[in-house]
């Protein structure tokens, strides 16, 4: 995947050989990105992505800071969204 410009910022999601791009919501409210990979063996990986700067970039760029929550579900995925957003499940 090439880097683009997505909601303000740059965005560079590399993905596995075999993985895909499930869900993708962009939260304005709070400026965060999340997003639902289905990996090569089956399990999802959750990530929340917040903009971090770069002094040598005119724009943010979109980035991982706690890296992937392992997940087996897309209702597991939501779940985790909430917890890292601060909302009982």
């Amino acid at each position: 995947m090439s880097w683009e410009e997505k909601y303000g910022g740059i965005w560079n999601l590399r993905l596995g050989k075999g993985d895909a791009v499930l869900s993708e919501q962009y939260r304005p409210d709070i400026d965060v990105v999340t997003v639902v990979v289905r990996r090569s063996n089956g399990l999802l990986s959750a990530f929340v992505l917040r903009k971090g700067n770069d002094p040598q970039w005119r724009m943010p760029f979109w980035h991982a800071p706690d890296g992937p929550a392992l997940v087996e579900t897309e209702d597991d995925a939501n779940r985790y969204f909430r917890a890292v957003f601060g909302k009982e499940a």
